[in-house]
């Protein structure tokens, strides 16, 4: 990561923190943005490079946030779209017009705000190239159908030799629409930005230490295997740290209980290498 320059959104604190620390403990310079006051106090600390006051959901303070970034690292190589937020929804219980809001609030954040931030970082990154994970959650995966506890019925899954309970929940079903929709947008400028040497990949994670995760979980104790933050976003750096030939269109996933650990590339990591080897 040396003299790497990267941008971390929703970095005032939890993963996103968590990352940029990771980042610059590897010698990258970095540029974070929150609507967290405390993220402007980072500047204070080496290697954070710029900060700033940016809702992802408004494309004017994205656009200014990105290009303020790219001014004060001399470019970027990184991005890091992280920021999201997650509130409990369910149709049988909440009012039509308290799902439309919960809707609108959570798709501007998670996913329009990963459109946003990439596409206005991606002009920078058309030179030199670089990488762009996208943070999702292990709610979403692709291995088969979550009421297969045993994945050894599809051996693509690079996971499939391990135990895991159903993911995602009744609860968070605009949350996790937002995460799907992210896959998507990986996925396509997985193969869009390859000529570019720009790997775009997803990033699910399970339960993690965070202050969001935190708030959902209430009173209720740590699941078991629950993961720090720090040792997740290790992960997110072996990731980038494969460099330009390493995987792009994949869906990393770490999994509480089972390790915080790269894994092999999964499968659409290898339908993405198969297409764009076309």
């Amino acid at each position: 990561m040396n003299g790497r320059r990267a941008i971390v959104t929703g970095g005032a604190n939890g993963f996103g923190l968590a990352v940029a620390e990771a980042l610059i403990a590897a010698g990258a310079r970095v540029s974070v943005c929150d609507i967290d006051e405390a993220v402007l106090g980072l500047t204070a600390r080496p290697g954070f490079v710029h900060a700033a006051l940016a809702d992802v959901s408004s494309a004017e303070q994205v656009k200014n946030f990105v290009d303020d970034s790219a001014s004060a690292m001399g470019g970027i190589d990184i991005v890091v779209s992280n920021a999201g937020i997650v509130r409990p929804t369910q149709p049988t219980r909440d009012s039509f017009d308290q799902g439309v809001a919960d809707f609108d609030d959570v798709i501007a954040v998670n996913l329009r705000g990963v459109y946003l931030t990439g596409r206005a970082a991606i002009p920078h990154m058309l030179a030199n190239g670089g990488d762009i994970v996208n943070v999702t959650t292990d709610h979403i995966h692709t291995c088969g159908w979550p009421e297969h506890l045993d994945h050894a019925d599809f051996p693509e899954c690079p996971w499939h030799d391990v135990q895991r309970p159903p993911v995602g929940s009744k609860n968070f079903d605009i949350y996790d629409a937002s995460k799907w929709g992210i896959k998507g947008i990986t996925n396509a400028w997985a193969r869009a930005l390859a000529s570019r040497r720009i790997r775009v990949n997803s990033f699910g994670m399970g339960a993690t230490v965070t202050p969001m995760f935190l708030s959902v979980l209430g009173d209720r104790p740590l699941p078991p295997g629950t993961m720090q933050a720090p040792e997740v976003a290790a992960v997110l750096l072996a990731l980038l740290a494969e460099g330009p030939d390493g995987r792009t269109g994949d869906d990393v996933q770490v999994w509480a209980g089972h390790g915080a650990v790269l894994p092999p590339v999964g499968l659409e990591g290898r339908l993405a290498a198969i297409d764009l080897s076309r």
